[in-house]
């Protein structure tokens, strides 16, 4: 029921998703009779008939604070949702809600995977190489250096298992790539990865290197990865404007845009936000996706293929004993 649009764009994302993804199944949490009326003209397919609809009449808002919806709307779309993963009723959950509450819901019904203290929303970025995973994208506004060091450990481990990457690259996004660059935290944080022979730390980077692929991983706080994500999806939506309105000042434009269309409309999927929909809220006991508030049904689509591959390779279950060995350990000493 979040996000800007509700039932009218999950719910034909999900029928296309369930389409080209025959294995699964899906559980629809929030008000049935909005939910029926995105239904109507489907029928009883193969495709219907793998998706349940579990009535809500409570909602949570854009509005809520995290602390109201632990507290007061557990029976919510959003809060029943989680608590089917919490439950095992369900491998992942989606929403394109409140990203607050659906972070403190998590952690009240999932917990935190071992030596994790807070979860951290992580998504990929396109690079000129391909993509880049980037994280904290806005959790957790300020951080602290052992906390940067768990989300470097956590987006290891997840590179490891959903790329088969044997040794991501890692930098810490700074105001500048100089050792000596940056407050006392980033400091602090550049020298526990350094010691850290696990990991495969290459030091800082400026917000223009996340871009130009130079490496795997990029770890910031949450408030600085939020701008960047915003700032990101802002400047890639001005590109695809700009393009479309040069092709369509004269004819000449038009014909060289018949001649290049292909490398167009690659250049166009290349950029579009929606192809990046889609951020794990790392470091929660189950997976749980955030997709953005205004996704369209092509990009609320991919946030559930992002929550299937994570399902399929049982990622918050791959990455705990991993972590019981190594951040417990640590945390101990």
């Amino acid at each position: 029921m979040g996000g800007e649009f509700g039932p009218p764009v999950v719910v034909p994302a999900l029928i296309a998703c369930l389409r080209n993804n025959t294995s699964v199944t899906a559980l629809i949490f929030g008000d049935k009779q909005a939910i029926d009326k995105e239904l109507v003209g489907f029928g009883l397919s193969s495709v219907r008939n793998r998706m349940t609809v579990i009535h809500c009449a409570e909602v949570v808002s854009d509005f809520d604070r995290p602390s109201v919806a632990v507290r007061s709307k557990r029976d919510s779309s959003m809060g029943r949702a989680v608590k089917a993963v919490a439950e095992q009723d369900a491998d992942a959950c989606i929403s394109a809600g409140n990203t607050g509450a659906l972070m403190a819901l998590g952690l009240f019904n999932l917990k935190t995977l071992p030596g994790i203290s807070r979860p951290a929303i992580c998504t990929t970025f396109p690079t000129v190489r391909g993509r880049t995973y980037v994280l904290d994208l806005g959790a957790n506004i300020e951080c602290s250096a052992e906390q940067l060091h768990q989300f470097a450990v956590l987006a290891n481990l997840t590179s490891q298992q959903l790329d088969k990457n044997p040794s991501p690259t890692i930098r810490l996004l700074n105001v500048g790539v100089e050792e000596t660059k940056g407050g006392d935290q980033l400091q602090k944080t550049a020298s526990l990865l350094e010691q850290d022979d696990s990991l495969n730390y290459a030091g800082f980077v400026e917000g223009d290197g996340i871009f130009e692929g130079l490496s795997d991983i990029v770890v910031c706080d949450g408030f600085s990865g939020n701008i960047a994500l915003k700032t990101s999806e802002g400047f890639a939506s001005m590109i695809a404007v700009l393009l479309e309105d040069l092709f369509s000042k004269s004819w000449i434009a038009r014909v060289s845009l018949i001649l290049v269309s292909r490398s167009f409309k690659d250049l166009k999927a290349r950029l579009d936000p929606a192809f990046y929909n889609g951020a794990y809220l790392l470091g929660l006991n189950g997976v749980v996706v955030k997709s953005h508030g205004s996704a369209s049904k092509k990009a609320f689509g991919h946030a559930l293929d992002v929550a299937i591959l994570a399902a399929e390779r049982n990622l918050p279950k791959a990455l705990a004993p991993l972590l019981e060995s190594k951040l417990t350990k640590l945390n101990k000493e």
